[in-house]
C-alpha cells in the first residue's frame, strides 16, 4: 500500500528522507534534521511520522484562537536542542545537558 509523506511536523518542509537501517526505517527531514521514530515497518515508520505531521499542523491552527499562543513553537525549540545534544553528545559526566542559546 502506498503511503503519502506528510510534510515535516517542525518545519513543514516536503524535503524528506526515508533512511533503511539493519533492523527498522525511518523518515527524516533534510531542512531541520528532525527524525521520526525508528520502527521495523517501514509502513509504521511512515504512519507515525505522518500523525505527528498531522497533530502538530492542527495545534498550529488552533494556537491561534488559544491561550498558549506561541508556545507551541517554543516546546518545538526545545525539542529539536535536545535531539541534537542527544545527537552530538551533548550531556556531560553529570548527567547535565550542555545547550546552546541564541
Amino acid at each position: 500500500m502506498a503511503t503519502l509523506i506528510e510534510p515535516c511536523p517542525f518545519c513543514d518542509s516536503g524535503n524528506l528522507h526515508i533512511h533503511h537501517h539493519l533492523l527498522s526505517h525511518s523518515v527524516s527531514c533534510q531542512s531541520c534534521k528532525s527524525t521520526g521514530p525508528h520502527r521495523r515497518e517501514l509502513e509504521d515508520a511512515l504512519l507515525e511520522w505522518n500523525h505527528t505531521s498531522r497533530l502538530l499542523r492542527r495545534a498550529r491552527v488552533n494556537e491561534e484562537s488559544h491561550p498558549v499562543h506561541g508556545r507551541l513553537h517554543e516546546l518545538e525549540d526545545a525539542v529539536r536542542n535536545l535531539a541534537s545534544a542527544l545527537r552530538y553528545d551533548g550531556i556531560t559526566a553529570n548527567g547535565e545537558m550542555e545547550l546552546e542559546h541564541s
